[in-house]
C-alpha cells in the first residue's frame, strides 16, 4: 500500500490560522534576535489563558503548549513531506525504535517556509542515548524509496547535505545525472565516482544529539530538513565527515564504506571554493 504525503491541515483546537501563526514567527524571531543578536527558527505555541473572576485571585500559569512551529527560509514544503512520510512508515511499525512529531500543517510564504507539528515536552538526548540513537537510524536507512522513486527529499526537490556550500545542492533527476555531474567536476581533478553502481537508501546527514528528544521512555527525531534519498555514497560520507558533536553516536552506528567517499570529497571541495552548487 502506497504512502501519502500529501499535506492536509489538520485542525486542532486551539489553533490559530495560518496568517496568526506567521506574524507569531516573525514576531518571535524579532524580540530574539534584538535581544541576543542571533537567529531562531523555533516557536512554541500556546494558547492564551482564558480569564475569570476566579483566575483574578489565583496564581497566573502558562498555558499547556499545542504545537512546535519550525519556521524560517530554509523550512520546506519537501521537509515536511518527509516528516510525514516517516510518520507513516512508523505507525505501521509494531514496534518502532522511535517516533516522530506529527505534522499539523506546512506552507511557504514569500521567502520563508513553515512546519506545525505536535510539541513533544521532551528533553534533548545525551551520551547514555547513543544505542537507541543508532537504532533509529539504521531504521532510516531502511525506508524504502518512494512510488515516485524520486531522489532528494520526498516528493523531490533540492537535495540538502553538507557536500554542497550553504548545504543545498541542486535536484537530480535521475542518479545517472548526477554521476555525470560529478564527474564532469572531478575529471579535471584525477578523479571519477560511480554513483550508479549504489544501492538508493534513505541518509540522515545532520546527527547531532540537538536532532533527537527524549520522552519518558521514547525517544523522537525531530529534524529531517538534512535527509532523503540517494545512492549509499553520501550517507557514507556524512560518516566520514561527522558533525562536530555526532562523533560519540558515530561508533554504534554500522553502515559501509563507499570507494566514492573520496571523491565526493574533493568534489565538496569545489562547491566550497566556487560557490556553484548547479548542474
Amino acid at each position: 500500500m502506497s504512502i501519502s504525503t500529501e499535506i492536509v491541515p489538520r485542525a486542532i483546537p486551539g489553533l490559530p490560522s495560518r496568517e496568526v501563526l506567521a506574524a507569531l514567527c516573525s514576531a518571535h524571531e524579532s524580540e530574539h534576535f534584538n535581544h541576543y543578536r542571533t537567529r531562531i527558527s523555533h516557536f512554541i505555541y500556546r494558547p492564551p489563558k482564558r480569564r475569570s473572576i476566579c483566575s483574578l485571585f489565583k496564581s497566573q500559569r502558562i498555558s499547556e503548549p499545542i504545537a512546535l512551529i519550525k519556521f524560517g527560509y530554509h523550512v520546506t514544503l519537501s521537509e515536511a513531506r518527509t516528516q510525514i512520510y516517516v510518520f507513516q512508515h512508523l505507525k505501521r511499525d509494531p514496534s518502532p525504535p522511535f517516533r516522530v512529531a506529527e505534522v499539523y500543517d506546512a506552507w511557504e510564504d514569500r521567502s520563508w517556509g513553515f512546519i506545525v507539528m505536535e510539541y513533544i515536552p521532551g528533553v534533548t538526548a545525551t551520551a547514555i542515548d547513543c544505542p537507541r540513537i543508532a537504532a533509529a537510524i539504521h531504521w532510516l536507512l531502511a525506508l524504502p524509496l518512494p512510488d515516485d522513486g524520486k531522489l532528494g527529499p520526498v516528493g523531490g526537490g533540492p537535495m540538502r547535505h553538507c557536500l554542497w556550500r550553504d548545504e543545498e545542492g541542486p535536484t537530480y533527476e535521475s542518479v545517472e545525472q548526477m554521476d555525470t555531474h560529478f564527474n564532469n567536476i572531478l575529471k579535471f581533478q584525477g578523479f571519477a565516482v560511480n554513483l550508479s553502481a549504489d544501492p538508493v537508501c534513505f541518509y540522515y546527514e545532520d546527527i547531532d544529539f540537538g536532532n533527537f528528544l527524549v520522552a519518558g521512555d521514547q525517544l523522537y527525531v525531530i529534524d529531517f530538513e538534512h535527509t532523503g534519498f540517494a545512492p549509499t555514497s553520501f550517507m557514507s560520507y556524512s560518516l566520514a565527515n561527522p558533525r562536530a558533536r555526532s562523533n560519540s553516536i558515530l561508533s554504534h552506528i554500522k553502515f559501509p564504506k563507499s570507494d566514492n567517499v573520496r571523491g565526493l570529497g574533493r568534489a565538496a571541495y569545489f562547491f566550497f571554493m566556487t560557490g556553484n552548487n548547479r548542474i
